[in-house]
């Protein structure tokens, strides 16, 4: 509305023009109250934008497109260890034991190594 007001501002006929013009407009649309028949909605609409509605509209469904973060699930306890299972099992080579861990990360030096820790953390 504000656009208009500027597009007409240089002349104040203008102004006074489109000012009775949207003063008519609320009041074709606000006189009878509150429309409640679709075919009064129906034509009020076309009376206001001053064309006929189209029979038929042709529109297209919208393209069907992944959203951020869609598509991927966590996997339950089961698939989990199906997966661990395939995997072929490691010789670690600080405990010598086959399994599905290395040297890197060995649960039985790691326990070691913070007793150490402990130790010297207190002398």
């Amino acid at each position: 509305m504000l656009g208009l007001y500027q597009a007409v501002s240089v002349d104040i006929d203008q102004i006074h023009e489109l000012t009775s013009i949207v003063r008519e407009a609320r009041q074709q649309i606000f006189a009878d109250g509150v429309v409640t028949s679709t075919a009064q909605k129906k034509k009020l609409m076309e009376e206001f934008y001053g064309a006929e509605a189209p029979q038929e509209v042709d529109v297209q469904p919208p393209e069907v497109v992944n959203m951020k973060g869609c598509g991927s699930r966590l996997p339950s306890r089961v698939e989990k260890a199906l997966k661990l299972k395939s995997r072929p099992l490691r010789q670690c080579k600080k405990c010598q034991e086959w399994g599905h861990h290395d040297s890197r990360n060995c649960n039985k030096f790691k326990e070691k190594e913070k007793r150490r820790s402990r130790r010297n953390s207190e002398v």
